[in-house]
Parts: structure tokens; sequence; C-alpha cells
């Protein structure tokens, strides 16, 4: 399921037309149609809005829908069930990278390891590179943090 029929599913289960919604986030009812149709993303400040306004965690509206296979999972350790259930959330075409990334990772020595995740970790503090919608749910995870 994707990011714009959860937005629509997460509207209607709030009983808010597009309007009322774009009304509420201060933005047009065709942003909204926008969003619902997938031609195009809201920015991270209107996702924080939406999050509070239909009252919906950031992993309902990007999240993958999958079934956990529980004969595979129960001999996991917790790190790898960690792993798998970051795997899992992940988009297909980002689960592919992540692949190729382990890949080429195993055939690095150890300081080459500790090189490339440095080098991940410069990436992530570059503007330009950086997810926003990764951002949009850290901060709306430091808002709700209790």
């Amino acid at each position: 399921m994707s990011f714009a029929s959860r937005l629509k599913q997460a509207r209607e289960d709030a009983n808010f037309t597009q309007q009322e919604l774009a009304n509420a986030l201060g933005i047009t009812k065709s942003a909204v149609g926008n969003y619902e149709n997938g031609v195009s993303s809201p920015k991270w400040d209107i996702l924080l809005k939406i999050f509070d306004v239909l009252h919906v965690e950031p992993n309902f509206l990007y999240q993958d829908s999958f079934s956990p296979e529980s004969n595979t999972t129960t001999n996991l350790t917790s790190q790898q069930s960690a792993l798998l259930s970051l795997l899992r959330e992940s988009e297909a075409r980002d689960q592919a990278r992540i692949s190729e990334i382990i890949r080429d990772f195993r055939n690095l020595n150890e300081d080459g390891k500790g090189k490339a995740v440095e080098r991940v970790h410069e990436l992530t503090e570059i503007k330009r590179y950086q997810n926003e919608y990764a951002l949009a749910f850290e901060l709306y995870k430091e808002k709700h943090k209790k």
C-alpha cells in the first residue's frame, strides 16, 4: 500500500473531506488530491501537520504492508530481528540497494568497513542528500517523546 493510498485511508478514517483536511493543514484541496493520487508529496512541515491532524503515526503512512513469516524468524537474535524489521519497513527499491550495500560491505576489511560507515554518516549530514521524510519522522518522534 502506497503513501498516497494510506493518506487517503487515514483522511477518510478521520471523517475529513479533502477540503477539510486542506483547511486544517493550511494548503489547497488540490494539494491534498495530489498527495492522495501520488502526483506530489508533502514537504516535511506539512507531513508533521498531517501526523497531528489525522492522529496517525509516520509508520502507518510509510510502512509497506507485510505479513511476517513466523517460521523464519523464530531463531533470530534480537539484532537480526531488528535488522529484518528495518528491511521490511523499507520500500522495495531501497531493499535492493540495501542488499547491494551489504554485498559490497562484506568485501571490505575492518578499516574499509569503518570508513564506509563514516562516509554514510557524513552523507546524512549534507542537506542535499537528506531524506526529508526521514527527518520529519525524527522530528515527530522527538515532539511526541514522553
